[in-house]
């Protein structure tokens, strides 16, 4: 029996199970830019990509792991949407933000560079397990983890030498697709 695809109206619906990289495609919910300035790169979001509901979000209370020690982490976020996939902008401002900077526009004539695509993965442990042990088999790994108490769990993987770009993946709880989901409802 085949995995079932997730319906386009249903991006919060159950995740496909992960049973190769590739199937964690068929989970992409987030598509994100860094920007050398977030109100710039929010201009931007709506002026040419017509995302006007894009808003500032609070990373308070998030814990930012570099492997298995907890790191300052200070970006600026924000999010929106246009009738579908979720849009995040980031703006790296201090601590451990490197990884973000590195993919920042080199020239003035745009505040947007893209960064990663966000996936979703199965809830618990088991499922987070299973896909770090799957990644393991490749060479890759959790580079960073960030986790959001009653909110997610993320974790940035460097697929650039494969991809070209970073994925996260993401465990979201229910709080989170609902405040996405409203995001969606409330684009145009």
């Amino acid at each position: 029996m085949s995995p079932v695809a997730r319906p386009a109206s249903g991006l919060f619906d159950d995740p496909r199970p992960v049973n190769a990289i590739g199937d964690l495609f068929a989970n992409v919910w987030q598509v994100c830019y860094v920007t050398p300035d977030l109100d710039r790169g929010m201009k931007e979001l709506r002026d040419l990509l017509g995302v006007e509901n894009a808003t500032e979000v609070p990373v308070e209370g998030a814990s930012f792991m570099k492997g298995d020690e907890e790191v300052e982490w200070v970006p600026r976020v924000a999010m929106g949407a246009r009738g579908g996939l979720i849009f995040e902008l980031i703006e790296p401002v201090s601590g451990e933000v490197e990884f973000y900077r590195r993919e920042l526009p080199t020239d003035e004539s745009s505040a947007l560079a893209f960064h990663h695509l966000a996936m979703l993965v199965p809830l618990g442990d088991e499922a987070w397990g299973s896909v770090e042990e799957l990644l393991s088999q490749h060479g890759l790994g959790f580079e960073y983890t960030i986790l959001i108490p009653d909110r997610a769990r993320l974790a940035y993987v460097d697929t650039r030498g494969l991809l070209g770009h970073w994925i996260e993946l993401c465990q979201l709880q229910q709080a989170d697709t609902d405040f996405f989901s409203g995001l969606i409802a409330e684009s145009a």
